[in-house]
């Protein structure tokens, strides 16, 4: 699991208060960060790489933030970011394996 605290998320998101209903959305959020992140760089993807943790709070914070979107798609920069991010870190994943 992604090793990113409701604390990280709130301060990257910008929430200065918590309450449930947040609080249940972010673990939500991060839970499904998590899964993207193996599914796009793999099952065993490098939790303790910062380029991971910052995909899985960019992720997060673009859920967060379009909960209530009729799309939850990343757009433009930030989307060429999370696809150069993901694909170096699935070479690496595959290079790692080869060793």
């Amino acid at each position: 699991m992604i090793d990113i605290t409701i604390d990280e998320a709130c301060n990257y998101i910008g929430i200065d208060y918590m309450d449930s209903t947040i609080e249940d959305n972010l673990h939500r959020a991060i839970k499904t960060a998590d899964a993207i992140l193996k599914g796009s760089i793999g099952e065993k993807y490098p939790v303790d790489d910062p380029r991971a943790k910052e995909l899985g709070l960019i992720i997060i914070n673009d859920l967060y933030e379009n909960r209530n979107a009729e799309s939850n798609t990343i757009k433009g920069t930030t989307r060429r970011l999370v696809d150069d991010m993901s694909l170096q870190l699935r070479m690496e994943l595959r290079r790692r394996k080869r060793e």
